[in-house]
């Protein structure tokens, strides 16, 4: 056990500049990893569709009565289950979240908020003071239209 633990740990994906490396930590590791897909759980997947489709404008992927997944990135996405189908449940609690880095977060703010999205954080202004020990970062949250929570954020100082 302990041994399969460690080679799940060995291998590292970073994401720096929009790409993927791989940071092996012995010759025993696991293939890369070529990308990520968040998948999340609906009742009605076609009242969630057009908020990832039209509002945050991402390329539609994989389209079928059950599952449509958008891509985020050349390496990440995001997947919009029908309840029933799949491996979880819709559940009252959305513990689960998206956070989208962007390098426009008012653009994104501007955009969210004007369509009547659900907005649970506002964005502090530009020039604001982050309180020590505070994420690098200038963001805001909002939700969407199933309940889940939707991090767009922009980071301070590029890691």
């Amino acid at each position: 056990m302990r041994h399969h633990f460690k080679s799940l740990i060995a291998t590292v994906l970073l994401i720096a500049g929009g790409q993927s490396v791989a940071v092996a930590a012995d010759e025993k590791t696991m293939a890369q990893i070529e990308g990520t897909v968040t998948f999340f759980y609906y009742d009605d997947i076609q009242a969630a569709a057009p908020f990832y489709g039209e509002l945050l404008q991402l390329p539609l992927t994989m389209d079928t009565e059950w599952v449509k997944i958008y891509q985020i990135t050349a390496t990440s996405s995001v997947g919009l289950v029908l309840q029933g189908r799949g491996f979880h449940e819709v559940a009252a609690d959305k513990p689960a979240m998206l956070s989208m880095v962007t390098d426009d977060v008012d653009a994104w703010y501007e955009r969210l908020k004007s369509a009547n999205t659900v907005i649970l954080t506002e964005l502090p202004p530009a020039n604001a003071v982050k309180s020590e020990g505070s994420a690098p970062v200038r963001g805001f949250v909002a939700q969407d239209p199933g309940g889940y929570t939707i991090e767009f954020f922009s980071w301070l100082n590029k890691p």
